[in-house]
């Protein structure tokens, strides 16, 4: 079975994008065969179609998506999805500062429960900075890798 991955990302200030980097990095040190991409560059389709994914993403002000996801969001967020066949976890950057922290992050998580997906790793949630991400990848890599050889 050949292994692939997904690692979808939206980054305000580059953070959470550092983060997905360094997820691929990792994988592809495993022979996974990485598709990574920004959340805006994803289609309902494409997204629906997908086995195992990674998903790190800040938080814009008031628990919303940065820019380079809003749309993804605006797209999946009143939409019915079938995801049962999706492996996930999500690695969420906010601010404990803001009244909504890790929004986004939250939000998506929620959104793939409703929809069937599986998650294997509870949500990483960081604050301040990407602090906890690399012990969530390490984590998610090992669930991910096991299910797939």
């Amino acid at each position: 079975m050949e292994k692939n991955l997904n690692i979808l990302w939206a980054s305000t200030g580059g953070n959470a994008e550092g983060v997905a980097n360094r997820l691929n990095e990792k994988a592809g040190q495993l022979g996974i065969k990485i598709d990574q991409q920004e959340l805006n560059d994803v289609s309902i389709k494409k997204f629906s179609e997908m086995k195992n994914v990674a998903v790190v993403t800040s938080t814009f002000g008031e628990g919303d998506f940065p820019a380079n996801g809003e749309e993804f969001w605006q797209d999946i967020e009143n939409k019915d999805l079938d995801l049962k066949e999706m492996n996930y976890s999500i690695c969420a950057l906010g601010d404990r500062s803001h009244d909504i922290f890790c929004g986004a992050g939250k939000k998506l998580d929620e959104k793939l429960i409703k929809s069937g997906a599986n998650k294997i790793l509870d949500r990483q949630e960081c604050d301040g900075s990407d602090e906890g991400s690399e012990e969530w990848s390490e984590n998610f890599l090992k669930k991910i890798n096991g299910m797939l050889t």
